[in-house]
């Protein structure tokens, strides 16, 4: 028996999941929490969980860090994000904090089933509506970085710094280099990139995962 802890802090959808697992037979919801701090105090309470459903916009704690905890604190616990955001930012923060799946919340019944007895066997899943946008998203940054030179160690800092709203005369200092200097990498990276601005400067950096 696989069991399940449903994260969300709407009732209507927990209800929702319930009533599609109950027709299960090796799946059984033991848990539900509305929030972060509850998912932590359900596995603390010593109830056996073996995979967590969790939202990632929740109250008090939200999934994303949540995630984070448990894997730390239970690491033989799963975690499925399952979220109404398809956003890149949103599965990338979620799989290096430790979620084994990603599914969105209108994903079928057996899309669902299949999910939570992959991740319990120890491997991932992302839904396949959301692989492929994934997949494309990542291949537009590779067709994007290939037309660039590599970016320099000291170029990266400073996009960041830029990225950070820092001035080329902030950077200069917190750097120890000249204003000249900062000008001319500023330049180089606007050159790199392709871009005729610090605003398509910094979009092009968050297209191509350069910032921290």
């Amino acid at each position: 028996m696989i069991n399940v802890l449903i994260a969300d802090d709407h009732q209507l959808l927990i209800d929702g999941i319930k009533t599609v697992l109950e027709e299960v037979e090796d799946i059984s919801v033991v848990a539900e929490a509305s929030n972060g701090y509850k998912v932590l105090e359900k596995l603390e309470s010593g109830i056996q969980v073996d995979v967590i459903l969790m939202d990632i916009n929740m109250p008090l704690l939200d999934g994303l860090n949540c995630t984070k905890m448990v894997v730390k604190k239970f690491p033989d616990v799963k975690v499925i994000a399952l979220s109404q955001y398809d956003e890149k930012r949103f599965v990338k923060q979620m799989v290096k904090n430790g979620a084994s799946g990603y599914l969105l919340k209108d994903t079928a019944k057996d899309i669902l089933v299949k999910a939570i007895k992959t991740v319990h066997g120890g491997e991932k899943y992302f839904c396949e509506r959301l692989s492929l946008r994934l997949i494309n998203q990542e291949l537009k940054m590779q067709d994007t970085k290939a037309l660039f030179p590599k970016l320099s160690r000291r170029e990266v800092e400073i996009l960041r710094l830029i990225g950070k709203e820092y001035s080329s005369q902030q950077i200069a200092d917190k750097l120890f280099i000249s204003f000249h200097t900062v000008e001319s990498h500023r330049a180089n990276l606007m050159f790199k990139a392709g871009v005729k601005n610090t605003a398509g400067l910094m979009r092009w950096a968050v297209e191509n995962d350069l910032l921290d």
